[in-house]
């Protein structure tokens, strides 16, 4: 990363804005950023957002009349940037849960080269790309791997910009986007992503893995070299017989994971459940009947669970005090929920996990013969995925 020098933050867009909050936050500078219009229509979401750093950006569909409204965004930006700044841009234009790297707008390139022509070619700013790899896109304390790549000098186009500014445009664009794929993990094609999706990530029993953008695209590569129409066509009948019918790819697929540790744990585990099950609700309540859009699942378990565990405990605690309870096993309730909250995740994957085997017992009991043929596509792909972690 570039010292001392103006950046522009060029990262993946795959979960709304917790994107922008995990790069930001492992950056030495104060960053600004990009995020769409819509999230500022009332005046206080306006104050609350651009207090954070967090700029309006209009699309299309807000209008033709909003979209000159851009203008003076990016001369904002590019105030920043002159001032010796960062500004974190979303070149994807909109965020995909899917793991691969999408084609890029040209607007971070208008804000690049408009900048350093201000300043004359003298600015040294730098297109700094940036992955963002997450093990598990939709729930929260999972492993999350930011990495930086090459930074790109815009100053170096200056030759091609004079001549031709459309063709420096499309070579930043091409170059940046080229720096960025390997730091994450990416599926180029996607007719295979059904199949890469089931192989490599719900089969996988160590998520951790799956923030490891080298070890990622290393099996992506042997995927491809070994996927056939047939699996592809296997995976696409999973995902939709397992969509229509609400059932979990992992479950289906038996996947092994680390029981001992779990059957030991059970008896804290639903402790904690029961203890974390009531702050939770809003987060899922607005989740299942708000949020269409799922990379918004972790963002709202985030921002609510952050305030609302802890508000609950305290109101419990307070509860205790009134009606006698020592402060000291008051307060050690207190303190000891707040410490095993963090252990409510995995509580909660336990719980969900019986819901899921109760689900597909029903639809086994309810139509046999699909489900003979599902788990038979099922094994065709864990035979698939067994090659490709073997690098046969």
């Amino acid at each position: 990363i570039p010292k001392g020098k103006p950046i522009l933050l060029v990262p993946n867009h795959q979960n709304s804005f917790m994107d922008a909050l995990l790069v930001t936050t492992h950056f030495y500078k104060t960053t600004s950023f990009l995020t769409r219009a819509q999230a500022f229509e009332s005046k206080f979401m306006d104050w609350f957002l651009r207090s954070l750093n967090l700029l309006p950006v209009y699309r299309v569909r807000d209008g033709m009349s909003n979209i000159q409204k851009n203008n003076e965004i990016f001369e904002t930006c590019i105030n920043y940037l002159s001032n010796n700044e960062a500004v974190l841009v979303f070149a994807e234009a909109n965020h995909d849960l899917k793991r691969r790297l999408r084609p890029f707008s040209k607007g971070f390139t208008r804000i690049a080269f408009d900048a350093e022509i201000k300043n004359n070619w003298n600015l040294d700013l730098y297109v700094q790309p940036v992955g963002v790899n997450y093990s598990d896109h939709q729930n929260s304390r999972n492993e999350v791997r930011v990495v930086f790549g090459d930074p790109i000098k815009v100053s170096d186009y200056k030759k091609e910009y004079e001549q031709d500014e459309r063709s420096a445009a499309n070579s930043l664009k091409n170059q940046t986007s080229e720096n960025l794929k390997p730091l994450i993990m990416h599926v180029p094609k996607l007719d295979q992503y059904p199949l890469i999706k089931i192989a490599l990530d719900e089969m996988e029993p160590d998520r951790a893995k799956l923030a490891n953008n080298q070890y990622m695209n290393q099996l992506v590569e042997y995927a491809e070299e070994l996927q056939t129409p047939e699996l592809i066509s296997d995976a696409e009948y999973v995902i939709e017989v397992s969509e229509k019918n609400n059932l979990s790819i992992r479950t289906l697929a038996d996947v092994k994971l680390p029981m001992v540790k779990r059957i030991l744990l059970a008896p804290i585990y639903l402790l904690v459940w029961l203890n974390g099950i009531i702050p939770y609700q809003p987060a899922r309540f607005i989740i299942k009947n708000k949020i269409k859009d799922k990379a918004f699942d972790v963002s709202i378990k985030f921002v609510l669970g952050l305030f609302l565990f802890p508000l609950f405990y305290l109101l419990v605690t307070g509860i205790l005090l009134i009606a006698g309870v020592p402060a000291i096993w008051a307060w050690g309730y207190f303190f000891i929920s707040l410490f095993t909250s963090t252990m409510f995740k995995r509580a909660n994957e336990l719980v969900r996990s019986l819901k899921e085997k109760k689900k597909i017992r029903e639809f086994h009991q309810s139509d046999s013969e699909a489900f003979n043929i599902l788990k038979t596509r099922i094994a065709n792909i864990a035979n698939f995925r067994k090659l490709v972690i073997n690098g046969e």
